[in-house]
């Protein structure tokens, strides 16, 4: 997270963006929890103020292929440029980047450099795209083509079966954390990443004494348990002080049998360092 409560008061935004109370701010980092800001909102108010507004979408904009999902894109419209990464979960490999913009000139304008060695005739005619005025460095690599070989290769339909696919699984998961007291689903999921964490109210009825923290370093432990493992791989991330486990479903080849070997492991390696818990206290 950004903190620009500056801004915040610059614009005189509703008090649940302020950084300092509850809500999510104006600069917001949704990586961790695949949050969504209220885009529709947020570009009213730049629009207000004569502000760029850029959607960074690096890791949602693959499920916006799907309707189901479209509705978090409302407000695109007042956006001035808008990206998404296909190598986060659209079967690109790394690394891949879509960049649109409303007016390529107020890019061009910004990042264009015409010295001598560099003019030619046909960029003279202003009727090529030269990418060269789209970005900081002269040159870049041919990336467009393993998306349109992907493209090509799935489909519309085939690429719309795999992000659903995903989204699946990761409802699957989820559902097998709520129905189990010993964890807690820490964020509502969006898409496909599952958020969790040791949960401290069944530490509470465990111990007597235990605390947040406990929770903290038990959930710590069983994802430094499960990774050292070597068959599954999650991420953290801390969420105003709470230690919270990542499970991003997006592997081409993920199915549902992996999701139940994940979850059979979660059970076997939370319920040994419960154990080891309830003894030293």
């Amino acid at each position: 997270m950004l903190h620009m409560e500056w801004l915040f008061k610059l614009l005189q935004l509703p008090k649940s963006f302020s950084f300092s109370s509850d809500g999510g701010g104006v600069v917001h980092g949704t990586t961790p929890t695949t949050a969504v800001d209220p885009l529709l909102t947020l570009s009213d108010i730049a629009k207000r103020f004569h502000m760029w507004t850029h959607v960074d979408a690096a890791y949602i904009g693959s499920a916006c292929i799907c309707l189901e999902f479209r509705h978090f894109l409302d407000g695109v419209e007042g956006a001035n440029s808008f990206s998404f990464n296909p190598h986060k979960w659209f079967l690109t490999t790394l690394d891949c980047c879509c960049l649109w913009v409303k007016n390529r000139i107020d890019l061009t304008k910004a990042l264009s450099n015409d010295p001598q060695l560099l003019k030619n005739k046909a960029s003279d005619t202003k009727k090529v795209v030269d990418y060269k005025d789209w970005q900081v460095a002269l040159s870049r690599r041919f990336r467009a083509m393993k998306l349109w070989m992907v493209i090509r290769s799935y489909g519309i339909t085939g690429l719309q079966e795999v992000i659903r696919k995903h989204v699946k699984l990761a409802k699957h998961f989820e559902a097998l954390l709520c129905a189990d007291k010993k964890f807690e689903v820490s964020v509502p999921r969006n898409f496909a990443t599952v958020c969790f964490k040791v949960s401290p109210l069944a530490l509470a009825n465990m111990v007597n004494d235990s605390s947040d923290e406990d929770s903290n370093r038990l959930t710590k432990s069983l994802l430094e348990s499960l990774n050292g493992s070597g068959l599954v791989y999650m991420t953290h991330v801390v969420i105003e002080g709470v230690y919270v486990i990542r499970v991003a479903i997006s592997a081409t080849l993920t199915e549902e049998k992996h999701v139940s070997m994940l979850w059979d492991m979660v059970q076997e390696h939370a319920s040994n360092l419960l154990a080891k818990f309830t003894n030293i206290k």
